[in-house]
């Protein structure tokens, strides 16, 4: 009873909105980054802003999550949904600064239509979190978000499949599996992320 008569912290149904709004953003560029036929580095440049705002996001968070006595969620739910929505953010950055980092002069090939997965993975889980905190968000859009997680690992499974069957040089075969891993692992980070708010809805069902 006394519980329900102190003010809860609401502000963190806006940050999420904000993170994964980042997110989004991010993977588009991201996208466009593997879609062209020459890598931008200018696209890359704009990246990195975009990834230190989802930290910055992530820190406000805990850091109100620790002063903050009672929450609109549980407090684990909180930490694990704004933790995974960065995570999507700084994997995406990863798999474009190893083309810049391992000098990657050639396209990768299946890392456009990995990354353009993750594009719509991003969308669903953007829709998913607009409403959580009416608790009303569709199931719909995480079970999307799920399926569309199934369609990267069929995507990575031939990726690699071509790559080892055709990449003669080692070392670029190395360079280009890690890029192609890093946005496959970018894909299963939605789906988490697409686990934890539909276990939210349950939970405060």
């Amino acid at each position: 009873m006394f519980n329900k008569l102190l003010p809860k912290e609401e502000r963190y149904f806006e940050d999420f909105k904000d993170s994964i709004s980042h997110v989004q953003e991010i993977a588009k560029l991201t996208h466009g980054f593997f879609a062209a036929d020459t890598y931008d580095k200018d696209i890359f440049l704009k990246l990195k802003p975009l990834e230190k705002r989802c930290g910055e996001i992530k820190s406000k968070v805990i850091k109100r999550l620790n002063k903050t006595f009672i929450t609109p969620l549980d407090r684990e739910d909180i930490f694990s949904l704004i933790k995974n929505i960065d995570n999507i953010g700084e994997i995406l950055v990863g798999a474009a600064s190893r083309v810049d980092t391992y000098s990657v002069t050639e396209k990768v090939e299946y890392a456009e239509k990995m990354a353009a997965i993750v594009v719509q993975q991003t969308k669903e889980l953007d829709i998913a979190l607009q409403d959580i905190k009416h608790k009303s968000s569709q199931i719909n859009e995480c079970k999307a978000v799920q399926d569309l997680e199934t369609e990267a690992d069929n995507v990575y499974r031939a990726a690699l499949k071509k790559l080892f069957a055709e990449e003669k040089d080692p070392i670029n075969l190395i360079k280009k599996k890690e890029i192609l891993e890093m946005l496959e692992i970018a894909a299963d980070m939605c789906q988490s992320t697409a686990n934890i708010i539909i276990e939210i809805l349950i939970k405060n069902s």
